[in-house]
C-alpha cells in the first residue's frame, strides 16, 4: 500500500471515531516562512499576532507573524536553535532554546530584548505560554529526559511546580489570565489532555478511540485546543494521523482538519476564536491561522465527513 492510500485509509479510520456533533466547513490561511523547510505556528494574541518556529535544514528559529502577514525572525544569541511558543496581548513572546548542552526558557520583550531563565535545578526548561499578567507556563526536566514536570513562573520570577497525580510525565503548554493551565500527561501507557484550575484541581480528558490525546493552548473563556492521534500498520509500515481538536468549557470536543492535510495540529486559540497550528502535506509541515469567526457563528472547522470528535471521558483529579 502506497502512502497516499495509507493516508486515505487512515482518514476513514478517523471518520469512524468521530461523533455526531456537527462542524462547518472551514477557512485556513497557510503560513510558510520564505525559504523554510517547515513552519509551525504555536500561539496567537487578541490582535491576531502569532508566534511560531520555522526550520531551515536542521536549525530552528523563532518568528513573529503580524496580522497583516508580515514576518520577522529572531534567535536567542548563541543558541543552536530557537523555538517560539507563546505570545500575550502586549507582544511579549516566550519559548525555549537549545544550547547544545541543554534547553533553557526565554522571555522576549516587545523591544526584542531576550531574557533567558531556567527552573532552579533543572537541566532543561521549556517555556510554553505567557498570559497578560506575565505568568509563564511550561515544562522542565531535572535529568534532561524521562522526568518532565509542569511549572508556572510568576511575573516576579518565582516558580511553582506541579504534576498531574499519578502521571509519569507532565507537560504544561498553555496558560490564560485566570491562571488556568492546559497541557498533556503520560501515565506510562499513553497520553491524555488535562486542564489545571487556578486552585490546582485537575480535569483530564481523552478523545474516545484515539491512541493519544494532547492538550496545547487555551483562552480566557476556558476553551482548550490540541490534537489526538491514531496509528495503524500498512505494508509500508506504521502511519500516524493527527486530528486537531477544540474542547469547549462543557467538555465537548470538536475536530479541526485542514483540507488536504494528512495531519492537523492545533496549538493556540485567542479569545476571539482564532486558531493557529500546523498541518502536513506530503511530509512537509506548514503553519496555519484561521479568520475571526463571525459574531454568533461557529468556529470554522472540519470539512466533508469529518464532524465532531467523540466527547472524551473526563474526570477531576485533586
Amino acid at each position: 500500500m502506497n502512502r497516499a492510500l495509507a493516508v486515505a485509509k487512515g482518514l476513514l479510520i478517523v471518520s469512524g471515531i468521530l461523533g455526531a456533533r456537527g462542524a462547518q466547513g472551514g477557512s485556513f490561511t497557510t503560513v510558510d516562512v520564505p525559504g523554510a523547510t517547515s513552519t509551525v505556528l504555536e500561539g496567537v494574541n487578541e490582535m491576531g499576532v502569532a508566534v511560531g518556529t520555522y526550520a531551515v535544514g536542521g536549525t530552528s528559529h523563532g518568528f513573529i507573524r503580524l496580522a497583516d502577514g508580515s514576518i520577522s525572525a529572531f534567535d536567542v544569541a548563541g543558541a543552536l536553535s530557537t523555538y517560539g511558543k507563546g505570545i500575550n496581548d502586549g507582544g511579549t513572546v516566550v519559548g525555549y532554546f537549545d544550547t547544545g548542552l541543554g534547553f533553557g526558557g526565554y522571555e522576549r520583550g516587545v523591544d526584542g530584548t531576550i531574557t533567558p531563565f531556567v527552573v532552579p535545578g533543572a537541566v532543561a526548561t521549556y517555556a510554553g505560554a505567557v498570559n497578560n499578567l506575565g505568568q509563564i507556563a511550561g515544562t522542565y526536566s531535572l535529568s534532561g529526559a524521562f522526568d518532565f514536570h509542569g511549572f508556572i513562573r510568576a511575573a516576579d520570577g518565582t516558580f511553582s511546580t506541579f504534576d498531574v497525580p499519578g502521571a509519569s510525565w507532565t507537560y504544561a503548554q498553555g496558560i490564560n489570565d485566570q491562571g488556568e493551565v492546559s497541557g498533556f500527561y503520560f501515565d506510562g501507557l499513553t497520553f491524555y489532555g488535562y486542564l489545571r484550575a487556578s486552585d490546582g484541581g485537575i480535569t483530564t480528558y481523552a478523545v474516545e478511540q484515539s491512541m493519544a490525546t494532547f492538550g496545547t493552548g487555551l483562552n480566557d473563556v476556558g476553551t482548550a485546543v490540541g490534537y489526538s492521534v491514531v496509528s495503524f500498520f500498512t505494508s509500508s509500515g506504521f502511519v500516524t494521523i493527527a486530528t486537531g481538536l477544540i474542547r469547549d468549557v462543557d467538555g465537548a470536543i470538536t475536530s479541526v482538519v485542514v483540507p488536504g492535510g494528512s495531519s492537523t495540529y492545533v496549538s493556540g486559540i485567542n479569545d476571539r476564536g482564532q486558531l493557529v497550528g500546523s498541518y502536513v502535506v506530503n511530509g512537509v509541515t506548514h503553519g496555519f491561522i484561521t479568520p475571526v469567526p463571525e459574531p454568533g457563528g461557529c468556529l470554522l472547522l472540519a470539512t466533508g465527513a469529518l464532524g465532531a470528535l467523540a466527547v472524551g471521558r473526563a474526570r477531576r483529579r485533586g
